[in-house]
């Protein structure tokens, strides 16, 4: 297809032309033009009848205490899910969900997916050490000759280890063998680390303390910004995984060894002292907010073998030191300072055991989609997908006034409100003549919040041809900007003024899409677009906080990124981060109404232009390298066959 060159004078005609012709068979809205002919004032649609009052509504529901958060899965999730589809069904818009074995008139607008939650028994999950010597806290039990065996209590003394994203899932394992330990554990090819040489691992058990340095320098730096759970498109410093670099499961899997066991840094200790905590997706038992779990549909296969892992505290890492060349202490504190550790093996009388039990448990997630036919006999087979995330956090530990709700009125309530919004004016603005020539997909993905799970359903299984939607416009935390008083100590946060707005993707994958925005914007709300985050290449004024140079790379980190790895020209919408980022501080009271109507309409405009141009967006020739990497390999895995929708699942809302 051709590129599309569009200059700002023609696409403000169009936008005026369609807003006089509608769009070929679309009714005419309005075009008003003052006395002074160079004074035009024009309508998108029936964008105008978006009010803050409309937006007050949608959000306080969707950030009250009652529903808990939306942790996906939870009931306030599928409350939220219910309140969205009944208000798109009582405005009249398609479903886009199930359409078969429905149970009541909401169903049909859920795209649902299976959801497998594991959870280690923790009662039933065994570890212990047979050492020469008097024993440890756990209580001897009289061996052989010397030897005693110390039991270690699960959730106390030691956890499971989380493989991961990319890893394999929770599953019950049985081992036992002698140690070996083998510094942090990672085999690094460009540095030629390599822990193992000249140990036998076959059979044994591996023990590993800390991180590469470069890989340390980058977990640091994404704490301190408060990185978001499923933020992705970071690069690992250490290059591709299982090609540049192998972790120490993988290295103790190629080398024979049967488990890792990982001494717990100083975070994972206060981590696991906190009874609903959790890190590396485990904790010390059942969360607030329940298991954790995984899309199995979503998974792919590891991309190299692995072994299981577990995590030790200081009881049980005392006991595996105990009388080696090496204590505990020394290693806990080397490991913390990222020195370089040598590797030996322990004991060859002392052994360690595990058993680990796991349950699942079946649960579900659903998006919620509405669509709005587009009016012109060919257009309407192409769409205009606008996007937001329906979930946030849930629950967490409370703050000193008790308050545990994680209300997520910014993240992502004020996204989902102004989505509610616009579907609903554009519901309005079809029954009185104003329809857009290409479909309208409005989507509220679940799971943005544990890893993209949502939009990459939606992409990787669309229901449409995903080949014909045309754009996607992403809206996350839009509800958030300095007013009076405001200050936040967090230098690493970026928060906009009243009045402005966040434009994140256009500079990155299409100067068409942007060409669109800033000619609608300046005849419309006349935001300043701030492009802040627009770029991959960080210098003194584009998105320069983060570590060089790969900054806090936002273009990555929300629901608009499966679509450009579709190669869809995407723009994401935004007002940036604040001190109540995924606090229970992020309550409904403080957000700016006003600001979340003018970057509404802004984005029902830029929609409703998209939708009646003649030609499409074309996606940049100069990609960045990782989202040419990361859309071969979704090419490669299959993503974008139009799927049926999956009827409604056991547990389902209706």
């Amino acid at each position: 297809m051709r590129r599309i060159i569009v200059s700002t004078s023609l696409v403000f005609s169009l936008a005026v032309f369609v807003n006089v012709r509608a769009a070929d068979s679309a009714s005419p809205s309005k075009a008003r033009v003052g006395k002074d002919k160079s004074s035009v004032v024009v309508s998108y649609g029936n964008s105008d009848s978006m009010t803050e009052e409309e937006m007050k509504i949608y959000d306080y529901f969707l950030a009250s205490d009652q529903l808990e958060g939306r942790n996906l899965p939870s009931r306030g999730y599928d409350t939220a899910a219910l309140y969205v589809a009944s208000h798109l069904a009582e405005w009249g818009l398609k479903p886009g969900g199930s359409t078969a074995n429905t149970n009541g008139p909401l169903q049909p607008y859920f795209m649902p997916f299976e959801l497998v939650g594991k959870q280690v028994i923790a009662e039933e999950s065994k570890a212990s050490i047979t050492a020469p010597g008097r024993g440890g806290r756990g209580g001897g039990v009289g061996g052989p000759a010397s030897l005693q065996t110390t039991d270690f209590e699960y959730g106390k003394d030691w956890t499971v280890g989380a493989a991961g994203r990319g890893g394999p899932p929770l599953a019950p394992f049985k081992v036992s063998g002698n140690l070996v330990f083998a510094g942090n554990g990672y085999v690094v090819n460009k540095t030629k680390l390599n822990p193992y040489e000249g140990l036998d691992l076959k059979g044994k058990i591996v023990v590993v303390a800390g991180l590469p340095a470069e890989l340390a320098a980058q977990q640091a730096a994404a704490a301190a910004r408060g990185g978001r759970p499923g933020g992705g498109g970071a690069v690992n410093p250490l290059g591709q995984n299982c090609v540049d670099f192998l972790t120490p499961e993988e290295s103790a899997a190629k080398n024979g060894a049967v488990a890792v066991v990982t001494i717990a840094s100083f975070q994972q200790l206060v981590a696991l002292a906190n009874p609903n905590a959790l890190f590396g997706g485990v904790g010390r038992g059942p969360s607030l907010n329940g298991p954790s779990y995984q899309v199995p549909k979503l998974q792919q296969p590891p991309a190299c073998p692995s072994v299981p892992s577990v995590i030790a505290t200081a009881g049980m890492t005392n006991s595996i030191f105990q009388g080696e060349k090496m204590n505990a202490t020394q290693i806990f504190y080397g490991a913390g300072a990222n020195t370089k550790q040598d590797s030996f093996e322990l004991s060859a009388e002392k052994k360690l055991s595990l058993n680990v039990a796991v349950k699942s448990e079946a649960s579900h997630g659903e998006n919620v989609v509405g669509i709005l036919e587009g009016g012109d006999p060919v257009r309407k087979s192409e769409y205009i997908v606008i996007s937001a995330h329906l979930d946030h956090i849930g629950l967490s530990a409370p703050l000193p006034n008790g308050h545990n709700v994680n209300n997520g009125a910014d993240d992502d309530g004020s996204g989902s409100t102004g989505l509610l919004a616009i579907a609903r004016a554009y519901a309005e603005g079809a029954a009185k003549g104003m329809r857009p020539a290409r479909s309208i997909i409005f989507l509220w993905n679940a799971g943005e919040e544990k890893g993209l799970w949502g939009s990459q359903y939606f992409a990787e299984f669309p229901p449409v041809d995903i080949t014909k939607v045309v754009a996607n416009l992403n809206l996350d935390m839009i509800g958030r900007t300095k007013g009076p008083g405001y200050s936040d100590p967090d230098k690493a946060h970026v928060l906009v003024n009243p009045g402005e707005v966040m434009v994140v993707g256009p500079h990155v994958s299409s100067d068409d899409l942007e060409n669109t925005i800033e000619t609608v914007n300046n005849n419309y709300q006349k935001l300043v677009l701030n492009h802040f985050y627009d770029t991959t290449a960080p210098d003194a004024t584009h998105d320069n906080l983060g570590p060089p140079p790969n900054g806090q790379r936002v273009f990555y980190r929300s629901d608009h990124y499966n679509f450009a790895k579709m190669g869809i020209p995407i723009a994401f919408f935004t007002t940036g981060l604040h001190p109540d980022y995924h606090r229970p501080t992020d309550t409904p009271d403080k957000i700016d109404y006003k600001e979340i109507l003018v970057v509404s309409k802004t984005v029902s405009a830029v929609a409703w232009v998209l939708s009646n141009q003649a030609g499409r967006p074309q996606i940049k020739a100069n990609l960045p390298e990782q989202l040419i990497k990361d859309m071969k390999t979704v090419k490669d895995q299959g993503w974008g066959k139009t799927t049926p929708v999956l009827p409604p699942v056991p547990g389902e809302p209706r």
